[in-house]
């Protein structure tokens, strides 16, 4: 079986792109949590991978600025489980 080339990273503007794009949007906190999560996991695995690098701070950068948007947006929106119930 041929290899396969990995996927290249997207910049960090694109992910941060799409997460405006999130902020910006009206969608149900379960929602919101599940699209941001994996928006978390992209700019996570390439920080990971770059993190004793320059190209790897401007990932680490918007981690933090991510992290800090989204629990201060949602910041008081009780949250659901999927049957329902509260989570906290």
């Amino acid at each position: 079986m041929p290899d396969i080339p990995a996927k290249p990273a997207r910049p960090p503007e694109a992910i941060e792109n799409d997460f405006t794009d999130l902020m910006a949007s009206r969608l149900p906190i379960t929602v919101a949590r599940e699209k941001f999560e994996r928006l978390w996991d992209e700019a996570n695995s390439i920080a990971a991978r770059l993190v004793s690098t320059e190209q790897g701070k401007p990932y680490l950068v918007l981690l933090r600025r991510m992290h800090e948007a989204f629990e201060n947006h949602y910041r008081g929106v009780p949250q659901r489980n999927p049957s329902g119930g509260r989570l906290h």
